[in-house]
């Protein structure tokens, strides 16, 4: 082997030793800089303080956590709570070629989980929940509206009422928009 072979494996073994090392470090010391695997999706409602949000008022604050739990859930849209008052879900909903309108209104169950998930807390002091979904695309919108007192999404959770009796008491619409 020549001197300059020798100064060459040498060269790369130095480099592999940097890369290793590097490696290494960034997955036992992560700095931040690199993406890290998105969680796991729950449907539960994190306590905030109204101290973290400077100026922001209790409701706003319930909104807030109402609004990253429908995001955590995979839909996107607006929330607007009224303590004592409706719990409204303005979700827009993009379908893809060959998705049908029932598979969009499959959005409503979701918030409805989401409702649930805010029971028991400052958050909880709704008495209807109220959701519109705009669903997109195929050539047609549709617009799919489903309301239902809070004390019966309360009562189903609870087991207190069957499936079949908790459909009957949610106002369903389905409307196609020009």
């Amino acid at each position: 082997m020549t001197p300059r072979q020798r100064l060459i494996i040498a060269a790369l073994a130095l480099a592999n030793t940097i890369v290793i090392l590097t490696l290494v470090v960034l997955v036992t010391h992560p700095s931040g800089s690199l993406p890290s695997p998105l969680p796991t999706p729950t449907l539960r409602a994190e306590p905030q303080d109204e101290a973290s949000v400077p100026g922001a008022t209790s409701q706003e604050v319930c909104q807030w956590q109402v609004t990253q739990l429908l995001a955590q859930s995979g839909l996107g849209g607006t929330v607007t709570l009224t303590p004592g008052g409706p719990l409204r879900f303005e979700i827009v909903y993009p379908r893809t070629p060959g998705q049908t309108v029932s598979e969009a209104a499959q959005a409503v169950w979701t918030a409805f989980d989401v409702a649930l998930a805010l029971q028991g807390d400052e958050c909880g002091s709704f008495t209807q929940v109220e959701v519109t979904i705009l669903a997109q695309g195929n050539q047609t919108d549709t617009q799919i509206s489903a309301s239902v007192s809070a004390a019966d999404l309360a009562a189903f959770s609870a087991g207190e009422l069957s499936e079949d009796e908790f459909i009957e008491r949610v106002a369903y619409t389905t409307t196609p928009l020009p």
